[in-house]
């Protein structure tokens, strides 16, 4: 498939469901720690404040949302026409932040309070890397009484490195055999 072809399966031919999962805006720092997420799907009766664009610093309460545009109308920002008609005026999604949250439904203080997939993934490899630390450690206490061992000199060890009684008379029997045969060299020289 072409890119483009994508792009409009995605966005402009996608399903409802998938529209309206991509209207969504980003939570303020405050709701963010609370809820321990980055985004959510506005919904009415959310406090939003605009970002970028010609409306910027606009806050207010949203009041429709238009599903085919991802555009979302706020309280009291209207536009007039040339008949003297006044219409809402749709802002991107994309371009607010949310301030406070319609907490009303049920669904969504469910969703709110479940945590993110990113959030379980990373405890999950934290746990991992604990278990395999906690596993390193154990390991190491195993090999240290096995190294004090080998460190550790045995008596029979002690006795190879030292010298028998026997073994110190035959050296001595060999260095005098040596000095005699010296002697005996020195004398028919």
């Amino acid at each position: 498939m072409k890119l483009a072809k994508n792009k409009n399966q995605h966005t402009h031919r996608a399903m409802n469901q998938i529209l309206n999962k991509q209207i969504c805006a980003s939570l303020s720092k405050d709701l963010r720690k609370k809820y321990s997420r980055r985004s959510i799907r506005i919904m009415t009766d959310d406090t939003v404040k605009v970002m970028r664009g010609e409306y910027k610093g606009l806050t207010g309460k949203v009041t429709k949302i238009s599903t085919e545009t991802s555009g979302v109308a706020i309280e009291g920002n209207k536009k007039e026409k040339l008949k003297g008609e006044k219409i809402d005026v749709y802002i991107h999604s994309t371009n607010m932040i949310i301030t406070s949250l319609n907490t009303d439904d049920k669904w969504r203080l469910k969703i709110l309070e479940k945590m993110p997939k990113s959030k379980i993934k990373s405890m999950k490899e934290n746990a991992k890397k604990k278990s395999e630390v906690k596993s390193a450690d154990k390991k190491k206490n195993e090999v240290k009484p096995a190294d004090k061992k080998k460190n550790e000199v045995k008596p029979a060890d002690k006795k190879k490195n030292e010298v028998k009684p026997a073994d110190k008379k035959k050296n001595e029997v060999k260095s005098a055999d040596k000095k005699k045969n010296d002697n005996k060299k020195s004398e028919k020289k």
